[in-house]
C-alpha cells in the first residue's frame, strides 16, 4: 500500500448526507462522541479508509481474528431526517505531517466527490483547564461566518478560543474551505484527563440541537461518575501521603 485508499460500497443511495467526523484527539472528545452515536443508532459501515500513514498496528478481534487499523464511515438515518448523517471514525489518525495532509484531503474529496455532501461537522477537545470541568463549555471555529450566529442559538462561543487545531478536526475544515464546502469544528472544553466524558457529553448535546439526531448520554454519564469516583479516591491518596510527610519523625 503506496497511497491512502478508500474501499467504497458503490451501490449506497444517499439523501444529502452531513459528514459527522469523531477521531481520537484531545480528552479522546470527538471518538467518544462517535462512538456513543455507532452504539446507539448501529448504523452499517459504508466505506473504509486505510493509509500507510497509520501506525503499523492491527487490531485483535474478538472472533479470534485481526484487521488493520482504519477509519470507518458509516451511515445514521434518524427518522424524519432531512439528510443522512455519514459518521466517521478510527482507531487512529494519521502520524505525519505529510500523512496528516494526505488522509484528510482525501476524506474531503470522498465525501463531496463520491457522496455529494456539502457539509462537515468535525469533533474534539479544547484544552483551557488543568482542573476536571463538570460543566464544560463548546467552543467553535467555522469555514463561513455566515454560520455564527445559527450555532451561537445553542450556546456555542465563538471568537474565545486560540492557538491551532490540530490533526484531523481542523484539516479536514481547511480542505473543505478550499472547495467552498461550509463546516464547524464542535469543541468540549477539557483539562488534562485521557477520556474526557463530561466534555464529549457538551460536544454532543450541541450536536444533536445542529441536526435531526436524538441522543442517549447514559453510556457517557457511566464514564463521568467513573471518573469523578476515580479522581476522589486519588485525592484521597494523595491527602493521605501527605499527611504522612507532615507527622514528625521519631526515633529511637
Amino acid at each position: 500500500m503506496k497511497e491512502t485508499v478508500i474501499r467504497f460500497k458503490k451501490s449506497v443511495k444517499l439523501n444529502k448526507p452531513i459528514l459527522v467526523v469523531g477521531l481520537p484527539g484531545i480528552g479522546n472528545v470527538g471518538k467518544l462522541v462517535a462512538e456513543t452515536l455507532r452504539k446507539q443508532y448501529k448504523p452499517k459501515k459504508i466505506a473504509t479508509l486505510y493509509s500507510p500513514h497509520f501506525p503499523h498496528q492491527v487490531v485483535m478481534l474478538k472472533t479470534g481474528g485481526i484487521r488493520l487499523v482504519g477509519n470507518r464511515f458509516y451511515l445514521l438515518r434518524p427518522k424524519g431526517a432531512k439528510n443522512d448523517i455519514i459518521l466517521l471514525t478510527g482507531e487512529t489518525q494519521a502520524v505525519t505531517p505529510e500523512g496528516q495532509y494526505e488522509v484528510n484531503k482525501k476524506i474531503v474529496d470522498f465525501f463531496a466527490d463520491k457522496l455529494k455532501g456539502q457539509f462537515i461537522y468535525t469533533l474534539g477537545g479544547y484544552s483551557v483547564t488543568k482542573e476536571l470541568t463538570t460543566s464544560p463549555k463548546v467552543y467553535a471555529n467555522v469555514t463561513d461566518k455566515k454560520l455564527i450566529s445559527k450555532y451561537k442559538e445553542h450556546g456555542i462561543i465563538f471568537g474565545k478560543s486560540r492557538g491551532m487545531i490540530w490533526g484531523s478536526a481542523g484539516m479536514i475544515l481547511a480542505f473543505a474551505k478550499m472547495r467552498k464546502m461550509k463546516g464547524i469544528c464542535l469543541m468540549g472544553e477539557t483539562g488534562l484527563l485521557d477520556i474526557d466524558a463530561s466534555a464529549a457529553k457538551a460536544v454532543l448535546i450541541a450536536l444533536s440541537k445542529s441536526t435531526s439526531l436524538e441522543i442517549n448520554t447514559a453510556a457517557l454519564d457511566k464514564i463521568i461518575e467513573k471518573t469523578a469516583k476515580l479522581l476522589k479516591e486519588q485525592e484521597a491518596i494523595m491527602q493521605g501521603q501527605h499527611n504522612l510527610e507532615q507527622k514528625p519523625a521519631y526515633i529511637r
